[in-house]
């Protein structure tokens, strides 16, 4: 669980994810990327079941700004920084060379690396484009006015309210108890809810079968 409650964090809840990729058209729009340029935010399709009774459960993902950060760990040239202030992780593409190392150590495959070779990835709209954070006011995102302060564009652009983001002590006490307490208990990187009890991603004995990023390691 991340030490600090102040730190921004994102929630997903599958059940309410209908696939419709309106978060990551959001994300492309708002930061002026192409259309052929790689995804800061990404919703994978998983399958369940057997045909013709087959599901699709759609996962949304994008950097979750890990408590314990393992792309700042690993960075050698101190590019990567977690703000003390809020937990964005921010990518100074100014000191990045490109290695590729934080891509090796992220968990969820956030880091994606253009025609020139250097990282970029979400930021939590802290800025727009590619590296924008790196040089924002540190005050906290959520104690900023004006456009600084707003909800990420992939929370505010969610047709069924699946994505939500903010302060961890403000996102937790939204999340189911079965949620938080995983979180309480896992890595403590992103809020996920269970699925939902008699959804089409669950068997009758209440497990899912279905292994994505988010369950892997269970």
């Amino acid at each position: 669980m991340a030490a600090d409650t102040d730190h921004w964090v994102f929630y997903f809840d599958p059940n309410r994810c209908i696939g419709c990729h309106a978060c990551t058209v959001s994300c492309k729009q708002y930061h002026d990327r192409g259309s052929d340029a790689d995804d800061w935010r990404t919703v994978t399709h998983h399958e369940e079941g057997t045909y013709p009774d087959v599901n699709d459960v759609p996962i949304s993902m994008s950097c979750m700004h890990c408590h314990d950060a393992p792309c700042e760990k690993v960075c050698p040239t101190n590019a990567i920084e977690k703000r003390e202030s809020d937990g964005i992780v921010t990518i100074d593409r100014e000191k990045c060379i490109g290695c590729k190392y934080c891509g090796w150590a992220c968990p969820f495959g956030a880091p994606t690396y253009g025609d020139e070779g250097l990282m970029s990835k979400c930021n939590m709209c802290l800025g727009q484009g590619p590296g924008a954070g790196a040089d924002a006011d540190s005050t906290a995102k959520h104690k900023q006015d004006g456009q600084a302060a707003v909800q990420p564009n992939c929370v505010s652009d969610c047709v069924g309210g699946a994505i939500k983001a903010g302060p961890q002590s403000e996102v937790i006490r939204e999340a189911s108890e079965a949620a938080a307490n995983r979180f309480k208990s896992d890595n403590g990187r992103v809020i996920v809810e269970p699925f939902a009890e008699g959804s089409a991603a669950v068997d009758s004995t209440g497990s899912s079968d279905i292994i994505t990023p988010f369950n892997a390691g269970d």
